[in-house]
């Protein structure tokens, strides 16, 4: 009798078992999917419509997020059409702002790499929302002694803050975004690289 239980028991517990005992019972809804794609910037595409068409109605843009969840966004328009030209879709670069290098103190802003000299170690940093912020903790650093604000209203960054606190030097990067960034230590400072 006791033998026909433990086998019973170990039947059961055979069909209970999973291909991977690793992989979580319950997935997020959620689920962070870094984005991997394009890092060149969007140019201009153009659409050749059929000899048929006449009227436009609607325009329909797929977009992937930062977390890697896809999105589309639809544009209701009206309009006569002539379809022997071709449609273009472009997204506008402000060339006074994009590759213009910015030097500041000691701040370099070179599209969307910021880099930033400082004598000292990072100790952490981290990301914030509302405002998306980027903060950087370095070692102490008496020559940064008091607390200031730097505007700096470039694609990517918006402005630079800086406070010291009792065992560390507190700096924190505005965003004017969401992104995804790539700290890169260097002898005499840092480069921050954001996507």
């Amino acid at each position: 009798m006791k033998k026909s239980i433990l086998f019973f028991g170990l039947i059961v517990s055979i069909l209970q078992c999973r291909d991977n005992p690793f992989d979580p019972i319950v997935v997020p809804k959620d689920s962070v999917r870094p984005y991997y794609g394009e890092t060149s910037v969007f140019d201009k595409a153009e659409i050749t419509l059929p000899s048929s068409a006449r009227l436009i109605k609607k325009i329909e843009v797929t977009y992937q997020n930062i977390d890697g969840s896809i999105e589309k966004k639809n544009i209701d328009v009206s309009g006569r059409i002539d379809w022997r030209m071709p449609l273009t879709i472009s997204q506008i670069l402000n060339e006074e702002n994009t590759n213009k290098i910015t030097k500041t103190q000691d701040i370099t802003i070179e599209n969307n790499k910021l880099s930033l000299k400082y004598e000292g170690k990072l100790l952490r940093d981290f990301i914030m929302k509302e405002p998306n912020r980027i903060v950087l903790d370095f070692s102490k650093n008496l020559k940064y002694y008091k607390t200031n604000k730097i505007i700096l209203n470039k694609p990517y960054f918006k402005s630079l803050k800086y406070g010291l606190h009792d065992d560390f030097l507190r700096i924190v990067i505005e965003l004017d975004g969401s992104y995804i960034y790539n700290i890169k230590q260097m002898q005499n400072g840092i480069t921050i690289d954001v996507q």
